[in-house]
C-alpha cells in the first residue's frame, strides 16, 4: 500500500483587488513553497480585457522572471481563475494589469502547500 502524506493548505492572501490600468501585485512571497491559488474574474465584462502575469525568481537575489502571461477578453463563461501550482524557492509573484473596459473589482485567495 503506498504511503500518503495529507496535503496542509496554508492560507498566505484573501483579498480584493481594484483595477487601476496598471500592471498591479495580486500577491508575492519570497518564501519557499509551493503555491496555488484563485481570481475570481466574474466582475468582468464584454468591453472589459485583463491580462494576469506569473513571475518566478531562479536564484536568490535575482530578478523576477515572466513564467507565464493570458489575456482574458469580455464576460467569462467560467470565472474562477486557477492559478497553477508553482514551486518556488526565492520568490514569486502573479499580476493583473486591466488594459480595457471599466476597471473592476477581482477577488483572490492563494495558498502555500505545507
Amino acid at each position: 500500500m503506498p504511503l500518503t502524506v495529507p496535503v496542509t493548505l496554508k492560507e498566505l492572501s484573501v483579498d480584493t483587488l481594484t483595477a487601476d490600468g496598471t500592471e498591479q501585485t495580486v500577491i508575492e512571497s519570497t518564501s519557499t513553497g509551493e503555491f496555488e491559488g484563485w481570481i475570481d474574474l466574474a466582475n468582468m465584462a464584454s468591453s472589459d480585457t485583463v491580462i494576469i502575469k506569473i513571475y518566478a525568481k531562479i536564484k536568490s537575489g535575482g530578478t523576477y522572471r515572466q513564467y507565464d502571461s493570458t489575456t482574458y477578453t469580455g464576460a467569462q463563461t467560467n470565472p474562477a481563475l486557477h492559478a497553477v501550482k508553482l514551486p518556488a524557492k526565492y520568490g514569486f509573484k502573479v499580476t493583473l494589469q486591466q488594459t480595457a473596459g471599466i476597471n473592476r473589482t477581482y477577488d483572490y485567495n492563494f495558498f502555500k502547500r505545507a
